[in-house]
């Protein structure tokens, strides 16, 4: 894996606070807002005509510390909103267009553009996929589901676009490892001031919760007397610690556990931890021990089961530091967290619980309509919820949405069985080739974007990400970063 630049990474850092500073400027000066906005996407435009790989740069360090796209947003009257992510995503995506046509006349079937897309591995899959994708779409009008709920529903399949920029583009390995650590180390960052802030009722605690709101970074509740903080981005820190973890397999010595040079992962993965622990998300979690267990049966393949005992115990470790890290950030909440954390684990009536198992069998009458192809995208369902949002507005619990808990059932029901196979089946290249390469080269890259893929495709039994540009963009960049090519 090539070594962490700690120095870049305090850079990236340093911009990714002045985003949040400018974000929380927009959110409280109505005439910020649109001064904010329009320069931050005319920036874009101009770094991206000057060189498109600063805008593809912009885009993807949006992505990764962004959630749900809004952190920055244009505020166009009625509540209504504009992403920043998709605008600036547009951009990228018109001026690599431009570019690429401006290359066409000028080089032909040389355009280099053009060579690099016929020559990436993947692309028969991608190019299978994309043809259901458009099938769906079809389908949903040919089934009349809702004009609005078919863009909506629709509007984050077309992310995979991005894939053209990133494969044509002369991207440095180092960039993208740069900005994927640090966007994973200011999720985790954020997500330990919040957890401070709200649990030690902080008088600007209010001024906070409106603005992460607005901005739609995440969920922020008090269970028991616990803050949960919940961010959709935070699945990255829970990667990046896979990440580090197949960095350090050549330690086969306890002594080397904390030498100089690890005692920095060792903080970053307590960090990560830390993270995935105040995140109280059961399917982080589940994902999490999965591909932990398959990590672990791997490293003792490949290597030893000496070495798979010292990253079980450097892990067990962090784990501990992690737990002393949320304490020192809310230590008057000590005596409940080991008790929300149990309630998680076994609360089977908790209204998220019961409602996500109340929609399943209504989900499953609707795929059966049809199972090949699906019934498009925008397609709703209506099932009693549990939510007490839906009962405020609706005593009975009825409720009807296109966005479904049960990422799987709702790629099958959109587009169909053949869909879901195909994306899958890309997704196993994926994971395949990473696994071959790192262990061919030896080098830990490939076996982290491996168990990255695997962690999403896990999570996303019961949380959707696989058809969310978070879950996208990643698949996205593994499936370039494994290649062993021009592009990285």
């Amino acid at each position: 894996m090539t070594k962490i630049n700690f120095k870049n990474i305090s850079i990236i850092l340093g911009i990714f606070l002045i985003l949040e500073i400018l974000s929380a400027f927009s959110f409280a000066y109505s005439i910020a807002n649109p001064i904010i906005f329009l320069s931050l996407s005319l920036l874009v435009l101009v770094l991206s005509i000057y060189k498109l790989e600063y805008g593809l740069l912009i885009v993807l360090t949006e992505l990764v510390i962004g959630s749900k796209g809004y952190l920055i947003y244009l505020s166009l009257g009625g509540g209504k909103l504009l992403a920043l992510r998709l605008v600036i995503w547009s951009i990228l995506i018109l001026v690599f267009c431009i570019k690429f046509i401006i290359q066409l006349r000028t080089d032909g079937k040389k355009s280099e553009y053009l060579q690099k897309i016929k020559n990436f591995i993947f692309l028969k899959y991608y190019l299978i996929l994309a043809g259901l994708i458009i099938i769906g779409l079809v389908s949903a009008f040919i089934y009349k589901n809702n004009i609005t709920n078919i863009f909506l529903d629709f509007n984050a399949w077309i992310y995979f676009l991005i894939l053209f920029p990133v494969i044509a583009i002369n991207l440095k390995r180092e960039q993208l490892i740069n900005i994927f650590l640090a966007g994973s180390i200011w999720i985790s960052l954020k997500t330990l001031i919040l957890l401070a802030v709200f649990s030690n009722d902080f008088i600007f605690a209010h001024q906070v919760y409106s603005w992460l709101r607005k901005t739609l970074v995440g969920e922020m509740t008090t269970a028991n007397g616990w803050n949960r903080v919940f961010i959709q981005s935070q699945i990255f820190p829970i990667i990046a610690y896979f990440f580090l973890l197949f960095r350090l397999t050549y330690i086969d010595r306890f002594k080397n556990l904390f030498n100089k040079e690890n005692i920095s992962y060792f903080i970053l993965i307590a960090l990560f931890l830390s993270t995935l622990l105040i995140s109280l998300s059961r399917s982080f979690w589940v994902g999490f021990a999965v591909t932990t267990c398959f990590s672990i049966v791997y490293i003792c393949h490949l290597y030893s089961l000496k070495r798979a005992a010292l990253m079980i115990l450097w892990s067990f470790i962090g784990s501990i530091l992690a737990i002393v890290m949320i304490l020192i950030a809310t230590p008057r909440l000590v005596n409940n967290l080991d008790n929300q954390l149990i309630s998680r684990v076994g609360n089977k009536k908790e209204a998220a619980l019961v409602s996500r198992w109340m929609l399943l069998p209504k989900l499953m009458d609707e795929i059966k309509v049809n199972p090949i192809s699906g019934q498009g995208f925008g397609k709703t369902v209506t099932y009693t919820s549990s939510d007490p949002r839906v009962l405020a507005s609706n005593s009975g619990g009825r409720y009807t949405t296109y966005a479904f808990e049960w990422g799987y059932l709702d790629i099958w029901l959109k587009i169909g069985l053949l869909g879901l196979v195909a994306y899958l089946l890309l997704i196993y290249k994926i994971i395949y080739v990473g696994v071959i390469k790192g262990i061919k080269s030896g080098n830990s890259i490939y076996i982290g974007i491996a168990a990255g893929c695997f962690f999403l495709v896990i999570v996303n039994i019961f949380t959707p990400y696989l058809n969310h540009p978070l879950g996208i963009g990643f698949i996205v960049l593994s499936s370039c970063l494994i290649l062993k090519d021009r592009v990285y």
